[in-house]
């Protein structure tokens, strides 16, 4: 058996990582792109940024996009974001057979195979965060090296940064991030108020400065402040077709067209696992439209605190479609090929298609649409294991990926609040961390390097 294994000997978590990552590229490049891919590669080629989704993207597809046309580099930059991701993790830890099998396994899930590939914030905004993570967990294995410890530290926050430049509520992570590094310095007989609260601080820094910078070339906020007076509009007809005893006193004074729409066209197109249906109503959208956010948000506000049990069990089975969606396939759990506006896309030079290998992808990840592959409460349930086995063992290098489990648990009880449809995408950072908390698990910790 040994001389076989001598012969035939199992390749290298890391050339398994490299082979993985090769031929993901092989079957996405340049990416898919959905509609919403589409709009933002026109808001990067053109310079000016459409802030109903996170301008940060727009920008890097754009400047991607001046290189070389397409989304072909943005991909390879986000995609090298969890390369070198878990290439941290195998190098830091003692990765046997059984690491290796478990990569292929996870190399051959749609999570890695199809929605590495995806031109999305969704992706952008996992990749960035595990990386941020991950080089936590690099520079505690290497704390005693000053240099290596502050640049890791540093590679961190810019990637943390992105994260959360990348998806709104995403700044739940930071003051995770901000925890593991504390706690890892205490354990290193370091600051842990110098460290945390520094990260925090160098977070924050990048984030404000990115956000002045891409304002200047955005609509000033307008897309953002529509979707969130729609977002706060639609928790409103839920709360009043949940109890339609619900009075929307507020409104009824300051902006009785938006209460009268709710009332005839809300509860009629009300769906908990997508607000655009609501859309149907030109009634309702101009109502939005023309209502002032503060009067919104107050009756918002008086919803939540005079009627808690309404709001909450209007939630419920908004979050329920989010986490555990009774038909997944109206949540969009794979989208392959190119689509979107036919004026966008034209003035793109981009054409519709669907690729043999698209086709491909989608009948591979058609296989594991009913089984807990495709089921957030499954990457739920792992986090929460890798999280108590990593503190349990509790080397330095597990304290930050303890704390990314941490951090992905919280980013998806978040969308209790925050959700307005239910597309599989939005939970994809959970996935990718118990996937990646599962890797660390797998690897055997070093002694710190000196």
């Amino acid at each position: 058996m040994n001389s076989l294994r001598e012969k035939f000997p199992f390749p290298s978590p890391q050339r398994l990582l490299l082979l993985g990552f090769g031929v993901l590229l092989i079957l996405n490049f340049p990416g898919q792109l959905s509609y919403d891919s589409v709009v933002q590669l026109a808001d990067g080629r053109s310079g000016q940024y459409d802030s109903w989704h996170p301008p940060v993207m727009a920008w890097l597809l754009g400047l991607f996009d001046a290189v070389l046309r397409g989304t072909g580099l943005y991909l390879l930059f986000v995609v090298s974001l969890l390369l070198a991701s878990w290439l941290l993790l195998l190098r830091g830890g003692r990765a046997g057979r059984g690491a290796a099998i478990v990569l292929v396994l996870i190399l051959a899930t749609p999570q890695f195979l199809l929605f590495q590939g995806e031109i999305w914030k969704d992706i952008l905004f996992a990749n960035a965060g595990i990386a941020g993570f991950c080089f936590i967990a690099a520079a505690a294995a290497r704390w005693q090296d000053v240099r290596s410890r502050f640049l890791l530290l540093a590679l961190s926050a810019l990637m943390l940064g992105l994260a959360t430049l990348a998806r709104q509520n995403g700044l739940l992570i930071v003051p995770v991030a901000a925890l593991a590094v504390g706690l890892i310095a205490r354990r290193n007989q370091s600051s842990p108020w110098r460290y945390g609260p520094g990260l925090i601080a160098a977070i924050l820094a990048l984030v404000v400065a990115g956000n002045l910078a891409l304002a200047l070339r955005s609509d000033h906020g307008e897309g953002a402040t529509n979707q969130f007076l729609e977002a706060l509009t639609f928790d409103l007809v839920g709360s009043v077709r949940m109890d339609p005893s619900v009075r929307l006193t507020i409104l009824e004074r300051q902006a009785p067209n938006l209460e009268a729409a709710i009332r005839k066209d809300g509860i009629r197109l009300y769906s908990p696992h997508l607000m655009d249906t609501l859309e149907d109503s030109q009634a309702m959208i101009h109502a939005i439209r023309h209502a002032p956010l503060g009067v919104v948000l107050a009756q918002w506000k008086q919803v939540v605190l005079e009627h808690p049990g309404v709001y909450l069990r209007q939630r419920l089975p908004v979050f329920g479609w989010v986490i555990a969606p009774p038909d997944l396939l109206v949540c969009h759990p794979a989208i392959v090929g190119v689509s979107g506006p036919a004026d966008v896309m034209k003035s793109l030079g981009l054409t519709h298609y669907t690729r043999h290998q698209d086709v491909l992808l989608y009948s591979w990840a058609a296989l594991f649409f009913h089984t807990p592959i495709y089921s957030h409460l499954f990457y739920g349930a792992l986090a929460l294991l890798c999280l108590v086995l990593l503190a349990r063992r509790g080397a330095p290098a597990d304290i930050a990926i303890a704390g990314l489990q941490v951090a992905a648990l919280a980013f998806a009880l978040s969308f209790f609040v925050v959700s307005i449809a239910c597309d599989y995408r939005y939970l994809y950072f959970l996935d990718l961390a118990a996937l990646t908390g599962a890797l660390q698990l797998l690897c055997r910790p070093r002694e710190s390097h000196g």
